[in-house]
């Protein structure tokens, strides 16, 4: 019985451990829950961090435009989604 509970335990702390990485935490949980929790945190290492992926809005690089709220680069000087003229920060 005790198994089943670290299994299940192992298997939700690879669920986060993925989550944290910008992956679906649910389906890495399924993932351990099927196969094996080992099996599970050796695809979440492998696998890339999606949260630090270029391109991405991030409050260094991006900045909300005052018209349609949508991310631009902070030294755009036209939004590119409504047109609108911005002051470069």
């Amino acid at each position: 019985m005790e198994i089943f509970l670290f299994w299940f335990l192992f298997s939700i702390a690879v669920g986060v451990f993925a989550g944290n990485k910008g992956r679906s935490g649910f389906g890495f949980f399924m993932l351990s829950m099927l196969l094996s929790p080992l099996i599970g945190v050796i695809f979440a290492i492998a696998v890339e961090n999606l949260n630090n992926k270029v391109g991405r809005p991030h409050p260094d690089t991006h900045v909300r435009c005052p018209d349609c709220r949508e991310f631009v680069y902070k030294d755009a000087s036209k939004c590119k989604h409504c047109g609108v003229a911005l002051i470069p920060q």
